[in-house]
């Protein structure tokens, strides 16, 4: 095996030209670089008292994966707006105990 050998020359590097923006000319439009508040989260003692009406609150227990899962819905609509944990955890719940089912639980095998 041949030693390392240090580099006799170094290889040509081309210029490049950096890239200048036109004048004038900025990413929104209005030349505001100020960001908004990603989240506004009152915390006072009344904030818990002023629920949506339209919202209901609780714990269910999920089928498939048997756990116990917080829900907020909407009432109006039937749709789930918040759910703890959400449902990929879930799903990868269900999958894991499918594919790898506890110690001591019989399996069917298929001949």
């Amino acid at each position: 095996m041949e030693p390392i050998r240090p580099v006799q020359f170094s290889p040509p590097v081309p210029a490049i030209e950096p890239i200048s923006r036109a004048t004038g000319v900025s990413d929104r439009g209005d030349g505001d670089r100020t960001l908004d508040p990603a989240v506004s989260l009152d915390l006072s003692p009344e904030a818990a008292n002023r629920r949506r009406a339209d919202e209901s609150r609780g714990y269910v227990r999920d089928k498939d994966s048997e756990s116990v899962v917080f829900r907020i819905t909407d009432t109006v609509s039937g749709d789930v707006i918040v759910q703890i944990p959400n449902e990929i955890v879930i799903k990868a719940r269900v999958y894991g105990r499918e594919q790898n089912p506890p110690v001591g639980e019989r399996i069917e095998k298929h001949a």
